[in-house]
């Protein structure tokens, strides 16, 4: 692949402390979902593969959909207060690709990008010393793993193969 058909995007992110509160995951998921609608909104208008483009585009649409969900949950939790959105604190994710990237590729970002937020969020879930907290982290895994294998079925059947899973039960933000 040549050097300029290459775009590149690199995540900048903050550690989550071991302090955070209920509020606190909440808000951090806010800001996450909203990177990620960037970052696929980005890769949307920069790919020119039509398949990949639009992968991207419907990642970035699902991506602001469930920063939505977040901030109804927010709302919840908070017994009415509106969460107040303050661009400086989204993290810019940055990441080598192709212009020519396809939606299977497109898949392939958006399922490691699944596996690190779950990763991330079970790690703050065994270090949070507030159990508000350490509850709201292992909600939010769960639903970065439901999201996870929505996405991998949608690669097995782009392989023309078939993936299996179970999602027991739904979580607030797919209700």
């Amino acid at each position: 692949m040549k050097e300029k058909d290459k775009k590149r995007f690199r995540e900048v992110s903050q550690p989550i402390g071991d302090n955070a509160k209920a509020l606190e995951a909440l808000e951090i998921a806010i800001y996450n979902e909203q990177s990620a609608h960037d970052f696929y909104k980005s890769l949307s208008e920069a790919i020119e593969n039509p398949s990949g483009r639009e992968r991207f585009r419907f990642l970035s649409l699902d991506e602001k959909r469930h920063r939505a969900l977040l901030e109804e949950r927010f709302f919840k939790e908070s017994g009415g207060k509106r969460f107040v959105f303050d661009t400086r604190k989204t993290k810019k994710i940055e990441l080598e690709i192709s212009d020519q990237a396809s939606a299977y590729e497109a898949l392939d970002i958006a399922l490691e990008a699944e596996r690190e937020a779950y990763n991330s969020y079970i790690r703050a879930a065994s270090q949070a010393k507030d159990e508000g907290g350490k509850r709201m982290f292992a909600c939010l895994a769960s639903e970065e793993e439901k999201h996870y294998q929505i996405l991998m079925s949608e690669k097995q059947m782009l392989e023309g193969g078939f993936y299996w899973f179970s999602l027991d039960s739904s979580g607030f933000m797919e209700d």
